[in-house]
């Protein structure tokens, strides 16, 4: 069986190490995640410096990201943390061989990585042709995404790869979304993050699934604390909110602020959140629904937020 990533009894002068700080950064996971974990499950152990400090390896953050991957498939922390190396590999790329579309998500990797912008944007166009946009963000879009996080963590892409993709997939997002909302009369769909959630390829997703549907929408951006959130939806008058929530900013905290932006919010208002760090959260505050993926959200439009016709056409 192989072990979780070894961890030195003292810090060597060759080595380069961490701090958790860093190591946080770096995987997503706040610095009190990782010393709950380490008294609770036993990993990830770090070295101690004479100050009584942390220091993480490299080999440690490569291993803390394919557990932020497993809990994004819905794994919890208190198995996934008793997995061996190779156990927790094989968990993972169970998901890839179960996709059926695993050949051209792995050929629109190969183009990220070469900087093939345009023919990548082609694929996506050709793809649309032959099936809906939400077929195609949940099919290939998000498998994409999964594929450059896990190449990035192993280092077999660089982080320029990475912030390549995120801007090429943030102009054709865009694009999508202005193409569907000529056509939105629905109604008015504000999207954001929070504070301290600086993803926005998940809500820009999201933005394009809500026009899809007939809806006007507004995005508001990354960031943003919940009492912006709170001003901008009663500037709108928009009837629904959606945030998105990333496994970096889910925890309490944000649990707080969306039960904060709950309560300020009018009841008329609906508010729902979607994302990787929300599907962790197990009972969210009272009037906030959590959405299970682009196929939820979908689903909960349709429920809550129904296009209509314009008034032209009345």
């Amino acid at each position: 069986m192989t072990p979780r990533p070894a961890t030195p009894e003292s810090p060597s002068a060759t080595a380069e190490y961490l701090s958790i700080g860093d190591v946080a950064a770096a995987t997503g996971f706040t610095p009190d995640t990782l010393r709950v974990w380490e008294r609770r499950y036993g990993g990830p152990v770090p070295v101690r410096l004479p100050s009584g400090h942390r220091r993480y390896t490299r080999e440690q953050v490569i291993w803390l990201r394919r557990i932020a991957e497993a809990i994004a498939m819905s794994h919890r922390p208190s198995k996934l943390l008793r997995l061996s190396t190779g156990e927790l590999a094989r968990l993972l790329e169970s998901r890839v061989l179960d996709d059926a579309r695993a050949d051209e998500v792995r050929q629109l990797l190969a183009l990220a990585s070469e900087h093939r912008d345009a023919e990548l944007r082609h694929r996506l166009e050709v793809a649309l042709r032959h099936a809906s946009v939400l077929t195609v963000l949940q099919t290939l879009v998000s498998p994409l995404l999964v594929a450059v996080g896990r190449a990035w963590a192993s280092e077999e892409i660089g982080i320029r790869h990475e912030h390549g993709l995120v801007e090429l997939l943030s102009d054709w997002l865009r694009q999508q979304r202005a193409l569907r909302e000529v056509r939105g009369h629905g109604s008015l769909v504000a999207l954001a993050t929070l504070e301290g959630e600086r993803h926005g390829l998940g809500i820009q997703m999201a933005a394009v699934i809500a026009a899809e549907r007939g809806n006007r929408v507004k995005l508001l951006g990354t960031d943003l604390p919940w009492q912006e959130v709170d001003r901008a939806a009663r500037e709108l008058r928009t009837q629904v909110v959606l945030i998105g929530i990333s496994l970096s900013s889910g925890g309490i905290e944000t649990d707080r602020m969306v039960g904060q932006l709950r309560a300020a919010l009018p009841p008329e208002i609906a508010l729902a959140i979607g994302g990787a760090g929300a599907r962790s959260v197990r009972r969210g505050p009272r009037g906030v629904d959590c959405l299970d993926g682009l196929t939820g959200l979908d689903q909960w439009l349709a429920q809550r937020a129904p296009p209509q016709r314009p008034a032209s056409l009345l």
